[in-house]
């Protein structure tokens, strides 16, 4: 046999002495090629066949070639190469991983798992060999669990022998007759039996005149070996020997041949070892099954009872502790990463928070054995609580469906409930892989997870929506933050901090950290500023529609009432100037007109003259700084006053009097302005959004929203004016009528929606503005005033 290896020097290359050979990497494509020499079909194999799927045969199996890709799967693994259907040698190769240090990191995974896991591997080292390669089966099958047990059975023996040897016994306290006269401790049995009279034999006479039965009933402590501990043990071996008599019996039934014979034989005795075992005295005593959910310290830690608990263990569940050499089957590393990236999250959180982890919530208690709760499709939720009174759940794949199109199943979700606020989410995702090149590193300032994950935390965030439980109106969003988990170590501390990765998550609330044993610092620092920060501080971090702020804007715009100024006939440029300089406007007092004293702005409407040949329009605006009455004659003006100089006026200290970029312009349908010789009110909604004079009837956010949706479904109406009221800012109502014929109008009324009168004078209210377009679609048909006058736009005159 020649043999030849890559990778390292020359003089090694084609020695089959040596074991040492070139570094192979996972997710890394390499190729195989193998010739027969001697006429012989040639073939390789190995037991993934999933590894093997991508080989080729050629020239009637003398050659085979094709590509091997270990994907994320690291380790030791084993090929056989078999020439004429005989195995012809085997070769083993070292599977490295690319995005972690090999001994040092990946080693840690591995440990700090089995850590947190009190010493019980995860799901995926399931009947286990570290180093081997992925069989992808979600329980151990007969032959892996066979092949387990002849592994086991020596511990177990030992283990069970110890027990036998120095079993610890309870005390169990049985009902025995006594004489009398021989009772030397009076207990609560004692008295119960004298009072009733038990026992029996005959009566006799006490010094206190009191009589008893010569014998009586009495509780006596006697060591027993009937305990919980051996009744679960007992179980544990009674459970060992059913199943390897119903392997006899499925393997006695197939077709006899000389390997089954022999397969036979070795069951055989595997169960005789395991009958003698369940003889020993301690398990024997046991009576029953042991108590539901039992667990126990003593079974745990105890001499003996700790080695067979842990050997019964992991048989039960087909687990490997550390350092047992099976070969069987082991899961894809970034399996491995997702794990440990949850249990680093409820340490962290455990830690922060200063309470134990639930452990009920990761393992389940049953008389066969403990199952880990923790695997992959399967979702698994340990609560916290926060100081202030929050709840915590820390979720591993969660799964969001409820108001979404498209299912959204994130790794890990971090879900803050508070009392006063809906749920909030920070959205985790463990990402095993890296991207390290220049560009990236140029565009983010450090490597970090591939731009495909980061994209699927914004596929989180904008897709995971919730409703109100006593809303039926449109979902919302509800996660705050998403972040992507990586395996990196910073060259030098703090390096990351000032990559783009990290900053966003402040800006913009996607962004990545990277995690690694001894290395969990960034997502530390990340959940504790989530910690500390109450809820409405924490609501504040999401990133809201430009649309929705600018709602926000104007609904608080609509609270604040505006004065729409007039200027003197006789000289309105320097009434106007006057304004601007002295920074003041007057008016006389009206006792019916409350928003005089709560006028929060006040705009200036300029006349067609000033403004020719443009039409009138309200050109400038200023805020009030404050609002005095005094008489006439205190008010200092170039022109001559034509008023009574004792009458109250109202006046208005300015700030900085500005030009509108956009003048409201006094344009009716007709292309006419009318007149407007008197002042009139509005709110800064109406002033912020009006383009024509008419429009400033419109106050409130619901009227505009009414407005436009007449206007987009071409529904005819005019907009006539109401009585000037004071705005209630907790309630603002608004003054138009939206009038679709006679008689017939809709008004916002505030908080009560909107009222809506048909042609019979009667009122009906309706909460939203699709109710109102129901009413008005079912009256649309008679579209004309009585006058003939078409619906369309508010004219200029209605305003007031």
């Amino acid at each position: 046999m020649r043999c030849w290896r890559a990778g390292v020097p020359t003089g090694a290359a084609g020695s089959p002495e040596l074991v040492e050979g070139p570094r192979l990497f996972e997710q890394t494509d390499y190729q195989i090629f193998l010739e027969s020499k001697d006429g012989q079909r040639v073939d390789v194999r190995h037991r993934d066949p999933v590894l093997l799927r991508s080989l080729r045969h050629e020239r009637h199996g003398f050659i085979v070639y094709g590509l091997v890709n270990f994907g994320n799967q690291v380790g030791r693994s084993e090929f056989t190469i078999v020439l004429g259907g005989q195995p012809e040698f085997s070769f083993e190769v070292e599977v490295f991983p690319t995005k972690l240090d090999y001994v040092s990191d990946y080693e840690r995974l591995l440990a700090e798992t089995q850590d947190i896991l009190m010493g019980l591997a995860l799901e995926y080292m399931r009947a286990t060999y570290r180093l081997g390669m992925a069989a992808r089966v979600p329980q151990p099958t007969d032959l892996e669990w066979v092949v387990l047990l002849q592994h086991i059975v020596d511990q177990l023996e030992r283990a069970l022998q110890q027990v036998a040897r120095r079993p610890v016994r309870a005390l169990s306290r049985t009902s025995i007759m006594t004489r009398s006269e021989r009772i030397r401790r009076l207990d609560s049995t004692v008295r119960s039996a004298v009072r009733r009279g038990a026992g029996a034999g005959s009566w006799q006479p006490l010094d206190s005149g009191t009589r008893v039965r010569s014998l009586i009933p009495v509780r006596s402590a006697r060591p027993t070996l009937d305990t919980p501990e051996h009744r679960w043990l007992a179980a544990q071996v009674d459970r060992i020997r059913r199943r390897l008599d119903r392997l006899l019996q499925t393997e006695a039934r197939r077709p006899r041949s000389e390997r089954r014979d022999q397969t036979l034989k070795e069951l055989r005795q595997l169960e005789s070892r395991i009958v003698r075992l369940a003889r020993l005295e301690p398990l024997e005593a046991a009576s029953g099954p042991p108590p539901a959910g039992f667990a126990s310290l003593q079974l745990m830690a105890a001499p003996g009872y700790q080695e067979a608990y842990r050997a019964c263990l992991a048989l039960a569940l087909g687990l490997r502790l550390e350092g047992d050499p099976l070969r069987l089957s082991v899961k894809d590393l970034d399996r491995l990463y997702e794990y440990w990236c949850y249990l680093a999250l409820l340490q962290i959180m455990a830690e922060e928070s200063g309470q134990p982890i639930r452990v009920k919530d990761l393992f389940r208690v049953r008389q066969d054995g403990l199952q880990v709760a923790l695997r992959a499709g399967h979702e698994t939720q340990t609560i916290f609580s926060s100081a202030d009174g929050r709840q915590i759940a820390i979720r591993y794949n969660p799964r969001f469906e409820t108001e979404t199109l498209v299912p959204q199943e994130p790794d890990l979700v971090v879900t803050i409930s508070d009392r006063d606020w809906p749920s909030l989410h920070l959205v985790m995702d463990a990402k095993y892989r890296i991207d390290a090149s220049d560009r990236y590193q140029d565009r983010y300032g450090s490597p970090g997870p591939p731009e495909d994950a980061i994209n699927v935390l914004h596929r989180y965030r904008d897709a995971i929506l919730e409703s109100d439980t006593d809303s039926a109106g449109r979902p919302k969003h509800a996660v705050v933050q998403a972040v992507a988990a990586f395996p990196y170590r910073e060259p030098e501390p703090g390096t990351f901090r000032e990559s783009r990765l990290w900053k966003s998550l402040e800006r913009l609330g996607i962004g990545a950290v990277p995690l690694l044993p001894g290395h969990t610092d960034y997502l530390r620092e990340w959940l504790r500023q989530a910690m500390q920060r109450g809820s409405w501080a924490l609501a504040e971090r999401a990133i809201a529609h430009r649309a929705h702020e600018q709602m926000q804007k104007w609904r608080q715009a609509a609270s604040e009432p505006v004065l729409i100024g007039v200027l003197r006939g006789d000289n309105p440029a320097q009434h106007l100037q006057w304004i601007i300089e002295e920074r003041c406007y007057y008016m006389p007092l009206r006792r019916t007109q409350e928003r005089q004293f709560v006028a929060r702005w006040v705009a200036i409407y300029s006349p067609a003259p000033l403004r020719h040949p443009a039409p009138g329009a309200v050109t400038h605006v200023a805020p009030v700084l404050d609002v005095q009455v005094v008489p006439r004659r205190d008010i200092h003006t170039p022109w001559q006053p034509h008023r009574d100089l004792d009458e109250p006026q109202v006046v208005y200290k300015l700030g900085e009097v500005r030009t509108l970029a956009f003048p409201i312009e006094n344009i009716g349908p007709d292309g006419r302005g009318q007149r407007l010789s008197s002042h009139r009110w509005t709110s800064r909604l109406g002033l912020e959004r009006a383009q024509v004079l008419s429009e400033l009837l419109l106050e409130t956010e619901p009227e505009w929203r009414l407005y436009e949706e007449l206007q987009a479904r071409g529904i005819p109406f005019r907009v006539v004016h109401g009585p000037v009221t004071l705005t209630n800012g907790d309630s603002p109502a608004g003054r138009a009528r939206f009038l679709i014929a006679d008689n017939v109008y809709v008004r916002y009324a505030g908080a009560a929606g909107f009222v809506c009168r048909d042609s019979s004078m009667r009122d009906r209210l309706a909460s939203r503005i699709e109710d109102v377009i129901a009413f008005l679609e079912a009256i649309r048909t008679p579209n004309r005033t009585g006058d003939g006058e078409p619906l369309t736009h508010p004219r200029a005159n209605d305003l007031q």
